[in-house]
């Protein structure tokens, strides 16, 4: 959240976006919650992460989060980082703190997400069979 009275770069303050994260009533505080933690991203710190990985999701190359409108775009771009660490490691190249810092951020944010699914499971037994939309939790 970057506004001109409040500017404050999330990987500093982690714990207010754990926090508002942790506070979520549903899938939508969810992916709003993730929407506004990416848009808090300074340029300089989607810049210095993009140096390393190429550019790729959740940031375009104008330094823009991605869209986010649904749950099933948080699992995407949490499946997107978590693949890309697997990259960098197996290559032998150490993930940015940016970049693990962001994994787990998203990887609460799918946990949070599953969570809300599987109280709809309860509520609706067709859905029993469904599985977690990441990879990460399968």
């Amino acid at each position: 959240m970057n506004t001109a009275r409040h500017g404050f770069d999330p990987l500093e303050d982690s714990d207010r976006y754990v926090g508002i994260l942790a506070g979520a009533r549903g899938a939508s505080d969810v992916v709003a919650a993730v929407r506004d933690y990416l848009a808090a991203w300074p340029r300089e710190r989607v810049v210095d992460m993009q140096r390393v990985d190429g550019g790729w999701a959740p940031f375009d190359a104008n330094q823009q989060p991605t869209p986010l409108y649904r749950s099933a775009d948080v699992h995407k771009i949490c499946d997107s980082v978590h693949g890309q660490i697997a990259s960098l490691q197996a290559a032998a190249v150490e993930p940015t703190a940016e970049l693990l810092e962001l994994d787990i951020y998203l990887c609460l944010a799918c946990v949070k997400l599953t969570e809300f699914e599987l109280g709809l499971w309860t509520e609706h037994p067709r859905l029993a069979d469904r599985q977690p939309a990441s990879r990460v939790y399968r």
